[in-house]
């Protein structure tokens, strides 16, 4: 009885981790509904095709490995918009309200403000942000499900999505 309990609670803990909305979900929604933006969601399936490819070495293994634990990627785009530092800091004002995301790291310019938040667990992280502005686009993308930042950087080098190449930063920040 005793057993059946603890699964329980751990089935029931499961559910509703993956009921948490990420940030795009949960904030950004009226946005999806904009055509100035391009919408962009990879699901935990896509992911999980991953994990039936055989990595050749070490490395590519670990990325696979990282790739099977993320649940998906949503992100909003603008790519010519006419308000990037309004958006910016509206979205880091939604975000700041929420209290359960931390900056992890934050790239002031003049003509472009990127910051990494994340929303952990522990020692689990659960959830990625990033919000760029810039002069020629506005972009914020969650990634969610169990992070590895190291991988993360890694696969930033691999996918050729939009907005993925600022996720390299972070490969400099955890060496």
């Amino acid at each position: 009885m005793k057993k059946l309990m603890i699964i329980m609670i751990a089935v029931t803990g499961s559910f509703s981790t993956m009921a948490q909305d990420n940030a795009i979900s949960k904030y950004f929604s009226n946005y999806t509904a904009d055509t100035s933006f391009t919408k962009v969601t990879v699901t935990s399936k896509m992911f999980s095709l991953f994990t039936e490819i055989e990595g050749e070495d070490e490395a590519e293994k670990e990325v696979l490995e990282a790739l099977s634990k993320l649940k998906g990627i949503k992100a909003l785009i603008n790519e010519n918009p006419t308000n990037s530092k309004t958006l910016y800091a509206n979205a880091i004002k939604a975000i700041d309200k929420d209290k359960k995301y931390e900056v992890l790291m934050s790239v002031e310019g003049n003509d472009e403000n990127i910051k990494f938040m994340i929303r952990d667990e522990g020692s689990i992280i659960n959830e990625l942000l990033m919000i760029v502005s810039g002069d020629d686009e506005f972009l914020i993308m969650s990634l969610f499900g169990e992070i590895d930042l190291k991988q993360i950087a890694k696969l930033s080098r691999i996918m050729k999505m939009k907005g993925m190449d600022h996720l390299k930063a972070l490969d400099n920040e955890n060496d």
